[in-house]
């Protein structure tokens, strides 16, 4: 039983390892067959990077704490696969926290840019913001357009 538990485990890693993959093409992952210390080192690169410039300060202090848990579970091992199986569930885990993290801050960090004409011309700029800065820019516009409206609503005497 136990061991159909491990292979059942190692199924669901790799499965979601290549599902990951498939979603988010240049995001760097967790889990592959690269040991451990190189994958880890290639997530504080990427963190320290332009290409997770929109991941928060909250996140990637979470990244970093899942990052040393991952290191405290390795100890000298270099590969998951060398260690018990609650330590590969545990590490799992921790790999999936970073995976989710790293995914959505690589949506947000993406880059579009836009041909846009300016109010009053007819000619066009091109206006290039991240996905993230496009979302900000958006609720600030909503926010102040809200204002405006309330500003102009009379009370009822």
């Amino acid at each position: 039983m136990y061991r159909i538990g491990s292979i059942v485990l190692m199924l669901a890693l790799a499965g979601s390892a290549h599902a990951l993959a498939a979603t988010s093409k240049d995001a760097v992952q967790m889990g592959g067959a690269k040991p451990v210390s190189e994958q880890i080192r290639e997530v504080e690169l990427a963190l320290a990077g332009e290409k997770y410039s929109e991941v928060s300060l909250a996140d990637k202090s979470a990244v970093q704490a899942s990052l040393n848990q991952i290191r405290t579970q390795m100890g000298d091992h270099e590969r998951v696969e060398q260690l018990s199986p609650p330590a590969q569930v545990a590490i799992f885990n921790e790999q999936e926290k970073i995976n989710t993290i790293l995914t959505r801050a690589h949506a947000d960090s993406r880059l579009v840019c836009r041909r846009e004409k300016t109010v009053g011309s007819n000619m066009t700029s091109n206006n290039c913001m991240t996905v993230a800065q496009r979302r900000k820019a958006q609720d600030a516009a909503r926010k102040n357009m809200m204002e405006g409206n309330r500003s102009q609503l009379k009370p009822l005497d």
